[in-house]
């Protein structure tokens, strides 16, 4: 009789790992048990002595003892998978009460589901039903390892965890082999709450006497470390200053995302080594697997290695009961290189968005999937400027978006592109021709002027979220430029514009100086016009050369507006006479800055607060108070890395230009010029 070789007992096994999923099954072929909220542990028992191991490898063994003796006290060798689990007085899993354990005082159980081997053979391949039985036969007469019992009605123990407020519950396929380190559609989890284990890989300083304002996590997706959200609730204070701790021992100069974070509010970020793993509660994700808002801090997991933490989005139920025999896919972000651009539709003769295809073409895409829909980054390495890549110019909006979408709101744009960098040449866009993504909003209107071989309508893009800014900045978009009205009521001017504008020689460092030192001059006399018939005005720089004075204002249209602003410039310009002209002819301006009036017509645009401009360097253009307006202005401090501490400082300096009282008060004031 030939004996039977020994299998060896595994020195490592990796745990088994469960598909997130949304709802419970009908799956006739599967039972169902308790999720456990405990620790993941795999025992290796063999001639009495012990091994329990958690699942980034550490061993446990001395964290619990009365769960090692009752392992010791089996009268086989085994290797036993389960969870580690502390319940309250109400017999709930109390995961807090676990963290704490100190070995000894509280009552601790083992609640164990699968028998991996045993006695010098594997079980691996059995059926998970043989495993189970096995198991149970095992660790009889065992109190403190608790046999995880399975049920054949997921739906009704379903029902019965959600009322008692427990964890979730847990779906495995009756015959399933037991396959290390794999997350297929054998094993399903679906919980009663959206949790999750996340790394730390930034946090947000607070303005407040928290230690923090939030922290920012990630998952890892194909080796990347994918940013997901951000945590802000949850802390106790404390723990809080120990928490801060740990993170400042881990900080590092750079992001450790791979793709850049768009939820960071504004405030100041430190980045850390992803090494801290903990758990969240969170609300709902996105489509493809961001938190849509921000997650609740339940605690560290030092039971978890950071580098096996994947972002588990849930799949679909009725995905998981059509490819129950398959493997799942796991949805991610994805970063692609596409071999050459689709076939695009072009709507009108002449379309610029070819331009605009030709350059995506063979470029890396990157996907955001934020909170109202999918956005593509193309080539986000491409430099704008020496140094500042796409990407950066997508942070930045991405920062500076709870500022200036406000003044985006409703109006329509017409894009300004920068296809190479921000010196070169300017492709015009009105028409979207259907490219706009799905979240954003557009505003028809007729061609005002036909023209052979275009359409006779044109679908101006408005901004009224993230996604649509970051949209622009795909598309070439440096600065954004905007109507003077919304789409409620597009003949009608929420403000009048002065667009104080030098004539320089361009690249000319001392023409353009000395254009913007005469730009002041010309905007303090301005001012005084304006204080002279009581009307409030705002005043930004232009990022580049100029200055934009804004005048609120209500109940006038397009040629009301600009026979007003005619008439004010018309004051101003004999108060500055030596340095300003009127004349729209730029051969008979010289040295002289253009009052111009003329922009307050439909359809006209103006780089909007907080843009930055497509100069010789990123610039933006930004708020002032009248105060600032001096000959010492300094035009290249209000910059890209500038501009948030200034922000922190002062908020929306300009947020008064949408203020209707002052624009009413302005009107009566106003109605002068068109009754004289």
């Amino acid at each position: 009789m030939v004996k039977r070789k020994k299998d060896p007992m595994p020195e490592r096994i990796d745990p088994m790992l469960c598909t997130l999923v949304k709802e419970v099954p009908s799956l006739p072929d599967y039972l169902f048990e308790v999720k456990w909220d405990g620790y993941r542990i795999v025992s290796y028992v063999k001639s009495e002595k012990v091994r329990m191991d958690s699942r980034s490898g550490l061993n446990y063994t001395a964290k619990y003892p009365p769960v090692e003796q009752a392992l010791k006290a089996l009268k086989h060798d085994v290797v036993i998978d389960g969870e580690v689990v502390v319940f309250n007085q109400e017999g709930k899993p109390d995961f807090d009460a676990l963290q704490k354990y100190n070995g000894h005082n509280t009552p601790i159980s083992y609640c164990v589901f699968d028998l991996l081997w045993m006695d010098g053979k594997s079980l691996m391949d059995l059926p998970l039903t043989k495993r189970k039985e096995l198991l149970r036969s095992v660790i009889k007469d065992q109190p403190v390892l608790k046999f995880s019992e399975s049920f054949d009605d997921g739906k009704a123990l379903y029902e019965q965890i959600l009322a008692e407020n427990l964890e979730g519950i847990v779906a495995k396929r009756k015959d399933s082999v037991y396959a290390q380190g794999e997350r297929g559609n054998d094993w399903l989890k679906i919980p009663t709450r959206k949790r999750q284990e996340f790394v730390i890989g930034a946090w947000a300083e607070s303005t407040k006497s928290r230690s923090f304002k939030s922290l920012l996590f990630g998952a890892y997706e194909n080796g990347k470390f994918i940013w997901i959200g951000r945590s802000g609730g949850g802390y106790k204070d404390k723990e809080m200053p120990e928490i801060l701790k740990k993170l400042k021992a881990l900080e590092i100069d750079k992001s450790p995302f791979a793709n850049p974070i768009l939820d960071t509010k504004g405030a100041v970020m430190h980045y850390v080594r992803p090494e801290l793993v903990a758990n969240f509660e969170f609300a709902t994700w996105t489509k493809s697997g961001r938190i849509r808002k921000p997650a609740t801090f339940l605690g560290f997991r030092k039971d978890k290695k950071a580098k096996d933490v994947v972002r588990e989005v849930p799949k679909e139920t009725e995905i998981i009961e059509a490819e129950a025999e398959e493997t799942q896919n796991r949805v991610s972000t994805r970063k692609q290189k596409t071999a050459s651009a689709k076939k695009k539709t072009y709507l009108n003769e002449g379309s610029n968005w070819r331009r605009v295809d030709e350059s995506y073409e063979g470029k890396e895409v990157t996907d955001f999937d934020l909170e109202h829909c999918r956005i593509q980054l193309h080539d986000i390495e491409r430099e704008i400027w020496s140094g500042v890549a796409k990407g950066d110019l997508a942070l930045y909006y991405n920062r500076v978006a709870h500022y200036i979408l406000p003044h985006l709101a409703d109006r329509p744009q017409s894009l300004n592109l920068k296809l190479t960098h921000a010196g070169g040449p300017t492709t015009f866009i009105k028409d979207m021709e259907n490219r706009q993504p799905a979240c954003a909003d557009i505003f028809t209107d007729k061609r005002r002027v036909a023209k052979a071989g275009k359409r006779n309508r044109i679908d101006y893009l408005v901004c009224n979220n993230l996604e649509t800014l970051l949209f622009m900045v795909d598309c070439g978009c440096v600065d954004i430029n905007t109507w003077a009205s919304r789409t409620e009521a597009p003949e009608t001017p929420d403000y009048i514009w002065l667009d104080l504008d030098p004539t320089v020689s361009k690249g000319d460092s001392g023409s353009e100086e000395a254009g913007f030192k005469k730009a002041v001059d010309v905007a303090l006399a301005a001012k005084d016009v304006l204080a002279s018939h009581k009307v409030k005005s705002l005043i930004k720089t232009s990022g580049k050369t100029g200055l934009h004075i804004y005048i609120p204002c209500q109940g006038f249209d397009f040629t009301q507006s600009r026979i007003i602003a005619n008439a004010l410039a018309d004051q101003i310009h004999p108060l500055v006479k030596a340095i300003s002209t009127r004349s729209e002819t730029i051969s008979l301006r010289g040295d002289r800055v253009y009052i111009d009036a003329n922009q307050n017509d439909y359809a006209d645009t103006l780089a909007a607060p907080y843009c930055i401009r497509p100069y010789h360097q990123p610039t933006v253009s930004t708020p002032l108070d009248w105060r600032e307006v001096t000959p010492t202005l300094d035009r290249y401090a209000y910059n890209k890395d500038t501009i948030f501490k200034r922000l922190e400082k002062k908020g929306d300096i300009f947020s008064s230009v949408l203020d209707a009282k002052i624009a009413a008060r302005n009107a009566e004031k106003l109605l002068f010029f068109l009754h004289r």
